[in-house]
């Protein structure tokens, strides 16, 4: 009877230390994990407290750092979006005010010349070449804007890319067209080789022509004035290569992956028109056909940037 009294006084406080030190554990645990929870809220990395052995703290300590982690890379990301932003609208804010400047500019001196106006041939001369300059202020700014339109109905998925597998070669020329102008301008020598015939793969044939347009425009834009832009197409098992070559600057190695990011442009050409969407367009044109595009370039030797287009399964 003595016995089994000891024993049973043996385990009663065998189980009281045992609740008393899991109640320890239970607040030391509480404490660790609000510490962790404040330092995350605090925008600091969480330090110490939770051991790393496989067990429910261990666990939940490995889960807080990956969460704070994963805060901080968001926030870089943040901030850089939010650089990027801010350059987008200084370089926004550039490239409008001049057309805008020279659009009031060209109607005040309209305005003036036209109440003015008389049987003089070089008066209407005059007004003519200033309607000239307005129109061309005019185009400045509606690409601009169009290009921003562009990249935002792309990125949110408002336009989606719809494939048809058909001929390249229609989609090829509108392009080859479209760029004919600029070049002709810079006296730039715009060639192209497609064959004569049928090149059939699935493409979206709008988007493809926005994409190749890109690229020759981008050619024009830093080829100089009698050099060459040629555009070439190459078939092979598995893709179909569109070539865009150019007589231009070239890009160094360093910058060749930058080139088709958002809102990029080469620090010595900030002088020449645009915002940095166009390459960015045609990397996403590409993408979203399952595609992609690339570029090999030598620093004044020109570049050849290449759009690669999945073919049709056999």
């Amino acid at each position: 009877m003595i016995l089994i009294t000891i024993c049973a006084v043996a385990w009663a406080a065998a189980a009281t230390w045992k609740m008393r030190k899991l109640k320890k554990d239970v607040y030391d645990f509480a404490d660790a994990v609000e510490g962790q929870l404040d330092a995350l809220a605090s925008g600091k990395e969480p330090e110490g407290a939770l051991d790393m052995e496989d067990s429910l703290t261990g666990r939940i300590s490995e889960k807080l750092s990956r969460i704070s982690h994963i805060m901080e890379r968001r926030a870089q990301e943040s901030s850089q979006e939010k650089q990027q932003v801010q350059e987008l609208i200084a370089d926004i804010s550039h490239q409008t005010r001049t057309p805008l400047a020279n659009q009031k500019i060209c109607l005040e001196i309209l305005r003036d010349e036209l109440q003015t106006l008389q049987e003089s041939g070089e008066t209407v001369q005059s007004a003519l070449e200033f309607l000239d300059r307005l129109e061309h202020q005019t185009d400045k700014l509606d690409f601009l804007l169009e290009s921003l339109v562009k990249m935002s109905r792309l990125e949110t998925g408002i336009i989606q890319i719809s494939k048809e597998n058909q001929d390249l070669r229609p989609a090829l020329e509108r392009a080859l067209s479209a760029a004919v102008p600029a070049a002709s301008a810079k006296g730039i020598r715009l060639t192209a080789e497609i064959g004569e015939d049928g090149i059939f793969l699935p493409h979206d044939g709008k988007w493809t022509e926005e994409a190749v347009y890109n690229l020759l425009d981008n050619g024009v834009k830093y080829t100089p004035e009698g050099g060459q832009v040629s555009l070439e197409v190459r078939q092979g098992e598995l893709f179909t290569e569109i070539h865009v070559r150019d007589t231009g600057k070239g890009i160094t190695q360093e910058r060749q992956a930058q080139v088709f990011t958002r809102f990029y442009r080469e620090p010595e050409v900030h002088d020449q028109n645009g915002i940095g969407i166009g390459l960015y367009l045609t990397r996403k044109i590409a993408e979203l056909q399952k595609g992609y595009v690339e570029v090999r370039s030598v620093p004044g030797e020109g570049s050849d940037f290449c759009i690669s287009l999945p073919n049709a399964p056999v």
